[in-house]
């Protein structure tokens, strides 16, 4: 099963009569793009999320920060969120 599938043409809003598809598939070897939603990746998350409780500067964000798919939208936003909570909490300390 793949995990997306792109037609370029669409992307870029050319007019042709020919095309170009990407069928991108989750794979455990090389570098890492996405998560696989898998019970047992999320058991992992689970160990490391309950291992940084020990650990107050271990933050979790992203795809693979978090072990889930998301947009790049909501990567963004996230990890903008997680700068501004960390920011706000050095200033706070500087103080």
């Amino acid at each position: 099963m793949y995990t997306r599938i792109t037609e370029f043409k669409f992307l870029t809003g050319q007019k042709n009569d020919k095309t170009t598809i990407v069928y991108e598939y989750p794979t455990a070897e090389g570098d890492p793009y996405y998560p696989i939603p898998r019970k047992q990746n999320q058991e992992i998350y689970n160990k490391y999320k309950k291992l940084s409780e020990d650990h107050p500067d271990v933050f979790f964000t992203g795809r693979l920060g978090t072990y889930k798919y998301y947009n790049m939208d909501q990567v963004v936003a996230q990890s903008l969120a997680l700068f501004k909570k960390l920011k706000n909490r050095e200033e706070y300390v500087q103080q």
